[in-house]
């Protein structure tokens, strides 16, 4: 038993040096990023600790089962051929888990999440994951990936090759014995790992976080251990369970009374009954990009511009962080329900109310556009579902400049300008724009003052095409008629945020504009807390249309609707008032953040975000 307890001795080793030197690789790539908590650092192998043991029992698990069999067999030829397959295995092993690392700095650069389960809602398309992967992503995966490998060679040699099973027992009775021995002790240390120790709840991410800092919590999690865990929840656990805080009637109740209001009529702010609407979803626009919005100055100034010439609302926040949950938030006034991508499940969709839908009853004709390929995320599928007349994507055009994502702004602006030319009248056409999602391979040179940042350059670039847009429309021989509506799909994290559990993570413009708003709104603003699921109702109130079936978007122009929103990702659920931002992880079970310190208030915010969530997704549930 001396061998094989010496064998797993040095098979621990080995792998707690090569989880620290993946950590080494994911700070040399973002060091930077890590300012002002450098001291942290030091501390990081050891509050990271136990969930490396854990990620250990995880992945060498099969390993002991492997080497159990050791304790029965004498021959030199059965033990050569036990230590044989363990080597294929830790080989096969070391790959995986550097494929998971690279995985988790090249996302990162992007999500700012670590590596999760959240990959495989991008699999359904797997071209998005090569497309919106720049040439020095895929430089630094494949650098990432032969760094890992010859530190593992490096490692192998020095202390595996050599590290083999043997046996010198001979007694069949001690071997029994030793044997059953080393299977239920090595069990239970190995369950004991996984587990994290012998309480009650087993080890959470939670157990690794000790920063305020969320990028050196980020990389203290073992990538393995958080890959292997969020994709459990993934594929086995029911999301109803998190979905069962409230009794169904309390939810609802309390669901209900968020959603009241005076019944006041909304103010009005269009000077024609039937405007005709032009839709364009930004594609990631932050507010921090966006000095109306307390963002920077310069980087969009013909956005700015159009600021003072429309109805901006300030306080406005996405429901989600991608794309096709922002389109479904925006056009069916359909919140978005953390862990759950409703546009990949069409027999629900098709259940959804949508803009087009109400507008085609008064006879609008409708037609979306993207530059991409609108199977990403399946935003084809779903507006498919949702009954526009006419969709348009890359694959329909052939247009330049083009780039890995398609086609850029630059053509799908005046393209479109066109198309909403010779529209028949009226019409509720949309854009989705698509040069502000990376790679940034537009035809741009860098925006000066921001280290060639390739996100500020595209806000920069859409920016500067978007106003000739705008000055198409201006043209238009109806252009009293006609109402242009500016929102993003989601916010992102930039070069000022990278926190992705932050409201501003969140922050997104919404903008009215066109000649058929009236004077008295343009350059006006509206400073209440919603979200961009709101703008359904509002939209169609203005237009006398009814709007009962989107019960989860709120009236923004409603003076008596209450001010509030919920953000969601993968992992997590937040609610945001004019007091601040309060926000839960459901997975680690855990607060992340909130504007409040008394306990009461921190839980009446979660059980309103709790009521609206499962009220939602009991109905979800039922579609």
């Amino acid at each position: 038993m001396k061998g094989q307890l010496k064998f797993f001795g040095k098979l621990l080793a080995i792998w707690l040096l090569f989880f620290l030197f993946q950590r080494l690789l994911f700070i040399f790539h973002f060091l930077g990023d890590f300012s002002g908590n450098y001291g942290e650092l030091f501390l990081m192998p050891f509050h990271g600790l136990k969930l490396d043991l854990s990620a250990f029992g995880y992945i060498s698990g099969i390993a002991f089962l492997i080497s159990v069999p050791s304790f029965f067999i004498t021959s030199e030829k059965g033990l050569k051929i036990i230590n044989r397959i363990i080597t294929i295995y830790f080989w096969t092993i070391l790959i995986l888990v550097s494929l998971v690392m690279c995985g988790e700095i090249v996302t990162y650069i992007e999500w700012k999440t670590k590596l999760s389960s959240k990959i495989f809602m991008h699999f359904g398309t797997p071209s998005e994951i090569f497309r919106t992967a720049s040439g020095s992503y895929t430089f630094w995966y494949f650098f990432y990936f032969i760094v890992q490998v010859v530190f593992g060679y490096l490692l192998y040699n020095r202390w595996f090759k050599k590290n083999k099973i043997k046996s010198t027992i001979q007694s069949i009775s001690k071997r029994l014995i030793y044997g059953l021995t080393y299977f239920l002790v090595g069990a239970f240390v190995l369950v004991l790992m996984i587990r994290g120790g012998l309480q009650q709840i087993p080890v959470s991410a939670t157990d690794g976080y000790f920063s305020n800092k969320q990028i050196v919590n980020d990389v203290t999690v073992n990538p393995v251990w958080n890959f292997i865990n969020t994709c459990y929840v993934h594929f086995k656990v029911d999301l109803s369970a998190y979905y069962h805080n409230l009794d169904p009637q309390v939810s609802d109740d309390l669901t209900a009374s968020l959603y009241t209001s005076d019944g006041i009529d909304s103010v009005k702010i269009f000077d024609q009954k039937q405007p005709n609407i032009v839709l364009v979803t930004l594609e990631g626009w932050s507010a921090q990009m966006i000095e109306p919005l307390g963002g920077e100055s310069g980087i969009t100034p013909n956005f700015n511009q159009l600021c003072n010439e429309g109805l901006l609302f300030t306080k406005i926040f996405s429901t989600g962080g991608t794309s096709e949950t922002g389109h479904s938030s925006i056009i069916s006034g359909y919140p978005t329900i953390a862990g759950v991508s409703i546009s990949t499940q069409s027999s629900k969709c098709r259940h959804l109310p949508s803009l087009n839908q109400s507008f085609e009853a008064l006879g609008y004709n409708s037609f979306y556009t993207f530059g991409g390929s609108l199977s990403y995320g399946n935003i084809g599928g779903y507006l498919t579902d949702v009954g526009f007349d006419k969709l348009v994507d890359e694959n329909d055009l052939n247009l330049t400049p083009t780039g890995k994502l398609g086609i850029h702004d630059e053509a799908m602006f005046p393209y479109f300008l066109s198309e909403v030319q010779k529209a028949k009248r009226p019409y509720f056409y949309g854009l989705f724009t698509q040069s502000t999602h990376s790679p940034y391979d537009m035809p741009a040179e860098p925006f000066p003052g921001y280290n060639n940042d390739g996100y500020v350059t595209s806000m920069h670039y859409a920016d500067e095409h978007l106003a000739k847009f705008v000055e198409g429309i201006r043209n238009l021989p109806d252009y009293d008629n006609t109402v242009v509506i500016f929102i993003a799909d989601h916010g992102r994290a930039n070069i000022y945020n990278q926190n992705t559990y932050d409201e501003m993570y969140f922050h997104i413009p919404l903008l009215i504009w066109g000649g058929a708003l009236k004077n008295e709104y343009a350059g006006q603003t509206i400073d209440r807390v919603g979200s961009q699921a709101d703008l359904a109702k509002t939209l169609l109130n203005q237009l006398d249309i009814n709007s009962d079936d989107f019960h989860w978007s709120k009236d923004l122009l409603d003076p008596s609707t209450q001010a509030w929103a919920i953000c969601t990702s993968t992992l997590s659920y937040g609610w945001k008032n004019e007091d601040g931002y309060t926000v839960y992880h459901m997975i680690d079970d855990r607060l992340v953040h909130s504007p409040y310190t008394d306990q009461k208030e921190i839980d009446a915010a979660l059980k309103k975000c709790r009521a609206v969530l499962e009220a939602m997704y009991r109905e979800f549930i039922e579609l």
